[in-house]
């Protein structure tokens, strides 16, 4: 039950706890407006950015081991370009390759031999095992993103899809009963 304040009931005749409620609600409804207005340009925004870097050839690996160190941290993200060439790998570039059909990995080139791309973590003290070929390079580090990875990790459990799926569905029902009104003009 809503609480109403004596003064006013005395100064409305009762009808002032009307008012009071009509005016708490009417600003919750503004605030949920807002809310769904910020929400929804946000997520159309971040759309549209991985949308226009997926375009351009960039995809995202999240890191999940220690191997760069520094440059590429645990829970990280590192952006690779797909459209750099395999040729044009150079001594000290960063690369990603595939080494299964689901492992990726992420590290330094440190020589460039007839046979391939010879690869060493940073923080790693021998060689990567597997020569980088033509067939599972992938392409070359543009940047990263600290922390970022640890987002996308979460999304990938079960608990994520839930919170992702139940985000949507508030997302819609406020969507649909929180629009903004229209103005008309007579």
């Amino acid at each position: 039950m809503l609480y109403c304040p004596p003064a006013a009931l005395d100064s409305y005749g009762g009808i002032g706890c009307f008012f009071i409620v009509y005016g708490i609600m009417a600003r919750l409804r503004k605030i949920l407006d807002i809310s769904y207005r910020i929400i929804s340009a946000s997520v159309i925004t971040i759309g549209l950015i991985l949308l226009i870097i997926y375009l351009c050839g960039i995809r995202f690996y999240r890191v999940r081991s220690g191997s760069m160190g520094e440059l590429l941290p645990v829970g990280c993200v590192c952006f690779v370009s797909t459209y750099s060439k395999y040729d044009s790998v150079e001594t000290g570039d960063v690369i990603s390759f595939k080494v299964d059909d689901d492992m990726f990995v992420t590290h330094r080139a440190v020589r460039i031999t007839p046979e391939g791309i010879i690869t060493k973590g940073d923080e790693n003290m021998t060689d990567d095992p597997d020569v980088v070929t033509k067939d599972n390079y992938i392409g070359k580090t543009v940047f990263a993103l600290p922390c970022v990875g640890r987002l996308f990790g979460f999304f990938y459990a079960l608990s994520g899809k839930i919170t992702l799926a139940v985000s949507i569905l508030a997302l819609l029902v406020m969507g649909r009963f929180y629009r903004g009104k229209v103005k008309t003009q007579n």
